[in-house]
């Protein structure tokens, strides 16, 4: 009975430690990467534009940016209050730990600045800016030169129901066959 009570523990313990590494971000091809935890989509390259630019000129390039055939690209996110639960890039870089030395399933991740969408809310001249490096973020005026990553609401292909893992079905029949095959053994 002890060695039943065992491997049920086992197996749940092995189901527990599958379910909960399930990457929150889903490369879904073409170069987008869908970070299902705050349903956006990032682009894979986080230097898809080649170069600095000011931040009027990153909030245009993201605002005219057409890639696969999606015209809603925009800069990300960036909280400048302490409540706030929507930081995206703070997110990637945080939850995500994505960041230049660890990229990921991304590429071209700078280890510098990055413009956010977020305008500073008492100058007119600043917004607010992350280091994909340190992890830090600030203002700067928008006048100086910066990297641009493009990010649009939800997901790039139409959801499906969900289908049963193979790992679970196998542990399953697994644990079917051991308690089978335990009490056959047992029974003799």
């Amino acid at each position: 009975m002890k060695q039943l009570i065992y491997m049920i523990i086992i197996s749940l313990t092995i189901l527990a430690a599958h379910n909960s590494s399930l990457a929150a971000l889903l490369d879904r091809g073409n170069g987008m990467i869908y970070d299902e935890e705050i349903n956006i989509t990032w682009l894979q390259n986080a230097n898809l534009a080649d170069r600095t630019m000011t931040w009027h000129e990153a909030v245009n390039w993201a605002d005219t940016l057409v890639y696969n055939d999606y015209d809603d690209w925009r800069l990300p996110a960036l909280c400048t209050a302490d409540t706030c639960n929507n930081d995206e890039m703070l997110h990637m870089f945080s939850i995500n730990e994505i960041h230049s030395a660890a990229t990921g399933p991304f590429i071209n991740i700078k280890p510098w600045l990055y413009w956010s969408g977020t305008a500073e809310d008492t100058n007119p001249d600043a917004a607010w800016r992350f280091n994909f490096k340190s992890g830090t973020s600030g203002t700067s005026s928008t006048e100086l030169s910066r990297y641009a990553w493009a990010v649009r609401n939800g997901d790039t292909i139409t959801p499906v129901a969900p289908e049963p893992l193979s790992t679970t079905l196998f542990l399953t029949g697994s644990l079917v066959m051991g308690t089978i095959g335990y009490r056959r053994h047992r029974v003799k």
